[in-house]
């Protein structure tokens, strides 16, 4: 059974990828017919034709430049507005902020430390196991780090629209055990967005283009890949039954330096997305370091009045140095925040020997 499923997985993966991959090549056919009534000079081009590896179709280089390149995102919305005529789903504008699910305010998988460095970390299933008074269970697949944080937050704030349907019937089609998520419906929320990479790049408030593009796709394709497997206790708090969990769904189309991406973010993050948030203040989140963003976003899912030893926090981030560092990251990091009255009051008592380090923080 557990083989026919993983067959039946991988052809709707397949079956998934050829059907976005032949939206966006009718696409570029439609550009490319603007461009020419436009009397543009420079034509679009495209090789339609993927290579294939172990049966799965992979994209080839498409060279295409400036307002070609929007015209296409342009038209994949339209291409959205035609499938929900079609009855495929409902489609609803929305307005995010800078939500972020709770549970991933809580859980280490994001590790504030470089991804070369996590060997160390994983188990005998090259798993990332993981245990906080909040949750419990392994993140599969690559390491990842604040890094990657960033990414899933800046594409998260780019969520343009929500989507209502039967998991088979949106564009990356899911699996119909999706719907055992659902007590009320058989139709699923997933939140979804059309974007060039290099809209991420402003996001995050980096350069663009070369190699820092090529950084920023690969954290794509590792949040894409990973699923976070949780403990029954842990499951039923914020799932409802017990299974592994995957973020988003991700079709890219590489434009020279540049890409154009599809991205959809699973039910599961739709409804934390939806109901079970924490703001992060993003702003001050790009003046951190990468312990101090992992600290941040720790406390803002939070009380404001809290308080907490400090070996438990350096546990609950995943900080992969020695304690006395993380004292160091701690107590600058906490300047920082105060520095930019994201918090009005701190302090760390204890010596940290019979009397064990705790902070106490009041936020404003």
């Amino acid at each position: 059974m557990k083989e026919k499923l993983t067959r039946q997985g991988l052809e709707m993966e397949k079956q998934n990828k050829s059907r976005i991959y032949k939206t966006l090549d009718r696409l570029q056919e439609k550009v490319s017919k603007r461009k020419k009534e436009q009397g543009g000079t420079e034509p679009v081009t495209i090789d339609a034709t993927p290579s294939v590896k172990s049966g799965v179709p992979e994209r080839q280089p498409v060279k295409v430049r400036g307002r070609a390149s929007r015209l296409v995102i342009e038209n994949a919305q339209l291409n959205l507005f035609d499938l929900e005529q079609k009855g495929r789903f409902s489609k609803h504008p929305i307005h995010p902020q800078s939500e972020f699910p709770t549970l991933l305010t809580r859980i280490p998988i994001f590790v504030p430390g470089i991804r070369s460095k996590q060997s160390k970390l994983i188990d005998q299933d090259n798993a990332l196991p993981f245990e906080t008074p909040w949750g419990k269970g392994r993140k599969h697949g690559p390491p990842l780090t604040v890094y990657d944080e960033d990414t899933l937050i800046a594409i998260a704030k780019l969520r343009q629209n929500l989507l209502i349907g039967q998991p088979a019937n949106l564009p990356c089609p899911l699996s119909r055990l999706y719907q055992r998520k659902n007590n009320t419906t058989d139709d699923v929320h997933v939140h979804v967005l059309y974007c060039m990479l290099s809209d991420i790049q402003t996001e995050c408030g980096v350069k663009k283009g070369g190699k820092a593009n090529q950084l920023r796709l690969d954290s794509i394709k590792r949040l894409a890949a990973i699923t976070i497997e949780l403990d029954n206790k842990t499951a039923n708090k914020y799932v409802g039954t017990g299974t592994t969990i995957k973020l988003i769904d991700v079709v890219w189309q590489d434009y020279e330096e540049n890409s154009i991406l599809y991205i959809q973010f699973t039910p599961v993050m739709a409804r934390w997305l939806e109901s079970e948030f924490t703001y992060i203040d993003w702003a001050l989140r790009k003046k951190l370091t990468a312990p101090g963003k992992a600290i941040h976003r720790f406390l803002s899912g939070q009380p404001k009045s809290y308080e907490i030893h400090a070996k438990k926090l350096m546990a609950t981030i995943q900080y992969p140095r020695a304690y006395n560092k993380f004292m160091v990251d701690l107590r600058s990091t906490m300047s920082k925040l105060k520095e930019n009255d994201w918090i009005g009051n701190w302090e760390i008592t204890g010596n940290g020997r019979s009397v064990p380090h705790k902070i106490r923080v009041l936020r404003t």
